[in-house]
């Protein structure tokens, strides 16, 4: 009896050590205004609630709450899902997974580019205006070409807020910025949004665009658009740009597919219709 106890005893201790974990990656996630202050691990205090968490990962407040308590089983898939929406490091999956299942996680986990140097280097070494950017579309690393594009303005950070909400852009670089740029990247913001509702970039990114929406009346019209119709991009797709030194240009946009299923990474070049050489 005194071993049944014993083991009763030990398998509460490691629910409560699953609980305290989701309890701390969570009140952690950078969530907050960005007045909140920081903690020591580069998060927001006032972190995600329960209530919130379990929207963003498309589940009832209760199964998430029984889930959070160690109440309930989860699939690999649904625990890679925590680990995202909490932001948890590599260490802390690895002990979600060991709590959880009493195994291993299945491969490794990460956001973060293995290889920086490397992929800086692929795009220094072409003449090619390119950049590389993460599934939430922050652009993580660019070549020159890309930044002569912008020629002594501001240069984008994401790919999404640029075309969706900066004046400039719709104004000075991307010409028919309505139907060529903006209604094609909405539809692909909700298409990545529905592939990862679980991702609190794309959940925040759209946050953003609809607060937007309410003052910016053709973004809100374009919005409305959006829905009428689905949207894969495919590689070889043309948009219009204005480049400082070609005039007015039809680039092709060529992608690649994500250099690893965690991060979701890609490079993308935009192609000119003639060699660089051959351009005005």
């Amino acid at each position: 009896m005194t071993s049944a106890r014993q083991g009763n005893v030990g398998a509460l201790d490691q629910k409560e050590q699953f609980q305290a974990l989701l309890v701390r990656c969570r009140t952690a996630v950078e969530a907050g205004p960005p007045a909140a202050a920081i903690t020591t691990r580069g998060r927001r205090r006032t972190g995600l609630s329960q209530e919130r968490t379990a929207s963003i990962l498309g589940v009832s407040v209760r199964s998430y709450g029984d889930f959070e308590r160690g109440l309930t089983r989860a699939e690999p898939e649904f625990l890679d899902r925590v680990a995202s929406v909490l932001h948890m490091t590599a260490h802390e999956r690895h002990v979600m997974f060991l709590l959880a299942t009493g195994q291993e996680p299945p491969q490794p986990f990460t956001s973060q580019l293995s290889s920086v140097p490397a992929y800086q280097l692929a795009l220094d070494s072409s003449v090619l205006p390119g950049y590389l950017s993460n599934r939430c579309w922050d652009i993580e690393l660019t070549n020159q070409a890309f930044r002569d594009i912008w020629a002594g303005k501001e240069l984008p950070t994401n790919v999404l807020r640029y075309i969706l909400m900066s004046k400039q852009a719709r104004e000075d670089v991307l010409l028919d910025w309505d139907a060529g740029w903006a209604l094609p990247f909405l539809r692909q913001q909700r298409a990545a949004l529905n592939a990862s509702p679980w991702e609190p970039g794309l959940v925040e990114l759209q946050r953003e665009l609809e607060d937007a929406a309410g003052t910016d009346k053709p973004l809100r019209k374009l919005m409305r658009r959006s829905m009428d119709d689905e949207y894969v991009h495919p590689n070889g797709d043309t948009r219009l740009i204005y480049h400082p030194e070609w005039g007015p240009t039809r680039i092709t946009l060529l992608m690649t597919r994500p250099l690893d299923a965690a991060s979701g990474h890609r490079f993308v070049w935009l192609v000119p219709p003639k060699p660089i050489d051959q351009m005005p």
